[in-house]
């Protein structure tokens, strides 16, 4: 997928989470910014040429599904191991608001959220570059 692309998926994730109610529908919400979270972090990738936008090769991954699948093949670069971390703290809250039948409280909106930005403001600036 191109850098353009993952973005529109990202902000079409992230415009379906605006519509819930976080506390009642948390299994979506949390799914919604992973999927909008990950498709920024592809980009970046994507900016940094650190993945290909078509089909893996020997050399260059495609698209990750997760911080950690598949494994890069390179370490994190620099510039991004904020947003794996931030990307990361979502990531472990599907085991109990997806997988689970906990719902979001104040805190664990508030950290999801904070995430979510993290990521969009350590993927701006190389997003802000790539698609001029």
């Amino acid at each position: 997928m191109k850098i353009e692309e993952h973005l529109l998926k990202a902000d079409a994730f992230e415009k379906s989470a605006a519509k819930l109610d976080a506390a009642t529908d948390s299994a979506l919400y949390v799914v919604f910014l992973l999927r909008a979270g990950t498709n920024r972090v592809n980009a970046a990738l994507h900016a940094l040429h650190t993945t290909t936008d078509g089909n893996a090769t020997a050399e260059k991954l495609g698209d990750l599904n997760h911080t950690y699948k598949p494994k890069l093949n390179v370490p994190v670069p620099a510039e991004l191991r904020a947003a794996f971390t931030h990307l990361a703290l979502i990531e472990e809250m599907r085991t109990g608001y997806v997988r689970g039948d906990k719902f979001l409280d104040a805190a664990a909106l508030r950290a999801c959220n904070a995430a979510y930005r993290g990521i969009c403001k350590d993927t701006m600036p190389l997003l802000a570059q790539a698609v001029r």
